[in-house]
């Protein structure tokens, strides 16, 4: 069987039962224990953490990104995940969000690698970039999207970027505040507020290049990221102005409003995944979770 075409299966299978094994997990409460086996759980549960970590991290390592037009401009990944999440609404048991540069170190490919209730491995791909690209897995040709993830348009009523990068950045924290998102999981009627993360997951740019200066930010479900906003200086005319683009980090449909004025949205994307498209999802593996591997080594 095609591998594209049995994972697509598999995700779908997983977003069509997802609701379902939530209610699986529910549980009595135990019984109280004691501060030792308390602590000891503590730490089973911090090796537990590690170990989903590091394979989280090893499992984008067969994975390269090249730049059209050519194709010979590749993308470097941040070797740690800039956030760490989980999201029991959905019912995700761990996940990362991992990112991917350009030479100049603007954010071009956001990634969610999480372990659903099924035990499910999943890489969760968002482009960010404003042109296409190219990836492979392992050498085969992966994820190809034929036009850019994101439209940069500039800030409405934006102030001139700052002289010190202290100001501009509370110059970026203002104007990321100025949006807010919602989004409808599995398509239900009421939408869940997102949360800004004031604090930027990266800041990139340069005086001496096109770029003043840039920062990602995110708004949250919980600590799950679901909406991505870039914020960069650009030359225009001569002078630096803010721009802003944004993009879904979910499959499920996003609205997004500035200054209270609705200015983005899309709807709910199910599977099969187009891989020419800017988002793409992907099941990595389908095994034994960390969890069941750690007890077995006890």
């Amino acid at each position: 069987m095609n591998h594209r075409h049995h994972s697509t299966q598999v995700v779908a299978a997983w977003l069509v039962s997802l609701s379902v094994f939530g209610s699986l997990f529910a549980e009595d409460k135990p019984a109280a224990k004691s501060g030792q086996s308390v602590e000891a759980e503590k730490k089973a549960a911090e090796k537990l953490a590690a170990q989903r970590l590091e394979f989280m991290k090893s499992s984008l390592k067969d994975y390269e990104f090249l730049l059209a037009p050519d194709f010979k401009a590749k993308l470097t990944v941040e070797p740690e995940p800039l956030l760490r999440f989980t999201n029991p609404v959905s019912g995700l048991q761990d996940g990362g969000f991992f990112l991917w540069k350009s030479e100049a170190g603007r954010p071009m490919v956001g990634a969610q690698v999480f372990l659903t209730s099924e035990d499910l491995w999943i890489h969760e791909f968002q482009s960010l970039a404003p042109v296409p690209f190219r990836v492979t897995y392992k050498g085969e040709l992966t994820w190809e999207p034929k036009r850019a993830g994101v439209e940069v348009k500039p800030v409405p009523n934006a102030p001139v970027p700052a002289n010190s990068p202290v100001q501009r950045l509370i110059q970026m924290r203002d104007i990321a505040k100025r949006f807010t998102a919602s989004d409808e999981f599995e398509g239900r009627p009421q939408s869940d507020e997102l949360r800004l993360l004031t604090k930027p997951l990266i800041r990139f740019g340069a005086e001496n290049s096109d770029t003043l200066d840039g920062a990602l930010f995110a708004h949250a479900h919980g600590t799950d990221p679901e909406l991505l906003i870039v914020l960069e200086a650009l030359k225009s005319d001569g002078a630096f102005r803010w721009h802003y683009s944004l993009a879904p980090m979910t499959g499920y449909a996003l609205k997004a409003s500035l200054d209270a004025k609705p200015v983005w949205e899309v709807a709910w994307r199910k599977p099969p995944f187009n891989p020419e498209e800017p988002f793409f999802i992907r099941v990595h593996s389908r095994e034994l979770s960390l969890k069941k591997l750690f007890q077995f080594s006890k």
